[in-house]
């Protein structure tokens, strides 16, 4: 999976008959308590070593790498690492520690951020748990996998992680989901609400 992820794309390809842009719904997993670290501030320098790390063990996956706004706003997984290889990147500040000790204890991603009008870039703990993906699906698609959910056609809203397996647990629900794109939006489902490792409360939301 690649370590970086970012939100910020609401929209997917098109619509098959003129053109144009469609607007999307995405799933994703976040967890409902907020982070005990502050964010830390780090420099663009320690940002694109970071970005260089990810690079050489082949998890940076991006074709605008060198957009300043896509470079300096994403989330990041730091899991897979060890705590004194990351945190050598951010020599060893001390706000880094806490944000990358309390990300990696909780299971969870960190998200970078810029500040346009400060120009500063922060360091937070993410509510995303760590190699969380993302389902992402034009409004009419969305609309039948909630249809078949049995959850409010609202284009945003969130269910307990809980709430989900028993959901995707319903014999009526399977049949319905599977009946969705050949089954692989069951499939899909039953992939995401399995990749909640954190002890943390999760939900999915979407929107």
């Amino acid at each position: 999976m690649p370590i970086l992820t970012d939100r910020k794309g609401r929209e997917t390809g098109d619509d098959g008959s003129n053109g144009r842009q469609t607007m999307s719904i995405t799933f994703f997993l976040s967890v409902d308590r907020k982070a005990d670290a502050a964010p830390a501030v780090i420099t663009a320098r320690q940002l694109a070593a970071f970005r260089a790390f990810a690079r050489e063990r082949g998890q940076l996956l991006e074709d605008e790498d060198d957009d300043p706004l896509v470079s300096c706003s994403f989330e990041a997984r730091v899991c897979p690492w060890s705590l004194a290889s990351i945190c050598a990147i951010f020599d060893h500040d001390v706000g880094v520690i806490s944000v990358v000790e309390e990300a990696q204890f909780r299971g969870l991603n960190v998200r970078f951020w810029r500040d346009d009008a400060t120009r500063t870039i922060t360091m937070h703990v993410a509510t995303t748990p760590d190699g969380a993906s993302e389902i992402n699906l034009a409004n009419g698609n969305a609309y039948r996998v909630l249809d078949a959910l049995r959850l409010a056609d609202d284009n945003r809203g969130s269910i307990p992680i809980t709430e989900l397996r028993d959901t995707l647990g319903q014999p009526y629900v399977r049949r319905d989901l599977g009946h969705l794109n050949d089954g692989r939006y069951l499939e899909r489902f039953d992939s995401l609400a399995a990749q909640a490792a954190t002890s943390d409360e999760i939900r999915m939301v979407w929107g």
